[in-house]
Formats: structure tokens, C-alpha cells, sequence
């Protein structure tokens, strides 16, 4: 099955998340360069997939729980707008700095998968030194888990 760019960054997010996951300083620096990417060509996204692809996959941890949460997100089908952060949220969770973008978090208007509140976020949470860290600090994180234990399917 091919993911659409918000299922593969909400699963990215959700990995980050992850408890005993420790980055090294080339994985954050890989990462980094994926926001840079992601800020500068959103569009080129099999390229940037690629890449992203092959620093997840060289982190055991962050590797196996982002293909577990992967699946999950794709057996659950629409995500509810109200899951998503929020503009005021976000601004509160996630302090603009100078190197970063400065748009953020959820739009009024119809749900849109492929928007750019999951973009936005991602390239945010990415920018920074610690994106492992950052990413717990995001209560849209906890009601996206939420919403996969929820739909949790039966191994």
C-alpha cells in the first residue's frame, strides 16, 4: 500500500515518541535535513521519502516502531480533524524559533489528509536539537495514540 505524505510523517512523529528511543547527532542531523526539504520542495516528496526512508531504517527502534505505527494508521482510515493540533496548541507546544517555520497547526475548514498542518508540524519538530524530545511535548500525540488503541486490531 502507498502512504500519502501525512500518514508517513504522523507515523514518523509517533515513532519519535517512542520511549527508550535515543538519536544519534548524524540521525538528527539527517532528519534536519529532511525539514529543510520537506520547508523547500514539499512537492519533490519521493525524493525526500528516500531519503527519510534510510535514516529510519538505520535506527533499529525508531525503524521497527515506525512500521508497526504505520500499519496502524493505515487500518484506520480517516483521521478526525479534532485529532490534529491546533494553531493555538501548537504555538504553545512548539515556541517559534528563528531558524523555524513560522506556519503552524490546524486550519478551520473541511479535513484534508494531505494538508499542511502535518507538514508544518513535522518540519517543526524536526528542526529542532532534539526531536525525540520535542515530540513528547505534543498533546495532539497523545490523542493520535489515543485514537490507535482504539482502533487497535488483533495481532
Amino acid at each position: 500500500m502507498t502512504e500519502s505524505r501525512s500518514i508517513t510523517l504522523l507515523a514518523l512523529l509517533l515513532a519519535l515518541d517512542k520511549p527508550e528511543l535515543n538519536l544519534k547527532l548524524e540521525e538528527r542531523e539527517a532528519l534536519r535535513n529532511t525539514a529543510q526539504q520537506l520547508l523547500l520542495d514539499p512537492d519533490d516528496w519521493n525524493f525526500i521519502k528516500e531519503g527519510l526512508v534510510g535514516t529510519i531504517e538505520a535506527n533499529s527502534i525508531l525503524n521497527s516502531e515506525y512500521h508497526d505505527i504505520l500499519s496502524k494508521l493505515q487500518t484506520v482510515g480517516n483521521i478526525p480533524s479534532q485529532t490534529m493540533p491546533t494553531q493555538k496548541e501548537l504555538e504553545a507546544e512548539l515556541p517559534t524559533e528563528n531558524e523555524e517555520p513560522e506556519s503552524l497547526g490546524y486550519f478551520q475548514g473541511e479535513d484534508n489528509e494531505d494538508s499542511d498542518e502535518i507538514l508544518n508540524v513535522t518540519i517543526n519538530v524536526l528542526n529542532r536539537k532534539e526531536p525525540e524530545k520535542t515530540v513528547k511535548n505534543l498533546s495532539f500525540i497523545k490523542r493520535l495514540k489515543d485514537l490507535l488503541l482504539k482502533n487497535k486490531i488483533p495481532d
